[in-house]
């Protein structure tokens, strides 16, 4: 258990790193260039926001196999996250930026990000820093 407590703390950390930076994209004018750094941002902020929870879940003895989906479920079984369906978008959305670049798209995720994805991010991360 130890191991997934280390694991845990160390994405906890990264994904607090990451949030930060994803606030600093959203808080520059955008433009093409801030565009794709902020999905770029929004990416690894996702990836270090799911692998957190899934760290966190081992250490307290779930038995979560190491994919997004059943990690959304257990989270708000657990009560990490308050809307899986809201996580469910943003792993859709960076699924849909992450392997092709399409300008409308890009705009409809940046959208997204700060209206609805950023959100869920800074309550998790609230959420992570009590435990």
């Amino acid at each position: 258990m130890a191991q997934h407590r280390d694991r845990f703390e160390l994405a906890r950390s990264q994904f607090s790193k990451a949030l930060a930076r994803l606030h600093e994209a959203i808080d520059v004018d955008e433009t093409p260039m801030v565009r794709d750094a902020l999905i770029q941002r929004f990416e690894f902020t996702f990836e270090l926001a799911w692998k957190s929870m899934f760290y966190w879940l081992r250490d307290q003895g779930e038995k979560v196999p190491e994919m997004v989906n059943p990690v959304f479920q257990a989270a708000f079984r657990c009560e990490l996250i308050s809307d899986p369906t809201v996580w469910e978008e943003i792993k859709d959305s960076r699924n849909e930026t992450s392997h092709t670049y399409n300008e409308v798209k890009s705009i409809e995720v940046v959208g997204f990000v700060r209206a609805q994805a950023l959100d869920a991010f800074d309550a998790l991360h609230e959420r992570l820093q009590t435990l």
